[in-house]
């Protein structure tokens, strides 16, 4: 169970690892054959692109997990009230988590719209068009999924308690990356 735990916990963190190395490998291969045997695959690049499209989205989830996202937080330090800055970030955590998942929503439906169609790439006739958009729809999700999980149900449980909200997710990762766990 703590197996399962922990790689659903880090499940970005992997996916950016692997897919990040498949796509320096990639590229390494497509430049070597065509300064050195003048071969192009055309299809290759296109794979990288849509590897940079998943990192991408991937990254925006794992910002969220750690609290690393861009947010507006300058009002927030002066304000005065024990909590009020606890309460400013949920307000700002749900509304990232409603943004995020009517783009999940827009963007499945123009998944599902490419599939009727059954769009290719044209660089990739073997690759459908909608794995691209599959990207977005587990970005925004995880966005929505991650922001709910270690934004809002800590901030709620720290002001049920009363106590002031525990340290940011990030100084706690970054303990737990520099320890090598």
């Amino acid at each position: 169970m703590d197996l399962v735990k922990k790689i659903l916990n880090n499940l970005e963190k992997y996916i950016i690892y692997a897919v990040l190395t498949a796509l320096v490998a990639m590229m390494f291969i497509q430049v070597v054959a065509r300064y050195l045997f003048g071969l192009a695959w055309g299809w290759m690049e296109q794979v990288t692109r849509l590897m940079f499209v998943y990192v991408t989205f991937a990254g925006m989830s794992y910002a969220c997990k750690g609290s690393e996202h861009l947010r507006v937080s300058f009002a927030a330090e002066f304000l005065p009230g024990r909590h009020t800055k606890t309460i400013l970030f949920i307000i700002g955590d749900l509304m990232l988590i409603a943004v995020s998942s009517y783009l999940c929503y827009l963007i499945y439906l123009m998944m599902m719209q490419c599939i009727a169609q059954h769009q290719v790439f044209s660089g990739a006739k073997f690759i459908p068009v909608w794995v691209m958009y599959l990207a977005g729809v587990l970005g925004m999700g995880g966005m929505a999924i991650r922001t709910l999980q270690y934004g809002v149900i800590p901030a709620v449980k720290s002001l049920k308690s009363g106590a002031p909200a525990a340290p940011s997710p990030t100084a706690t990762a970054a303990g737990a990356e520099g320890s090598g766990e």
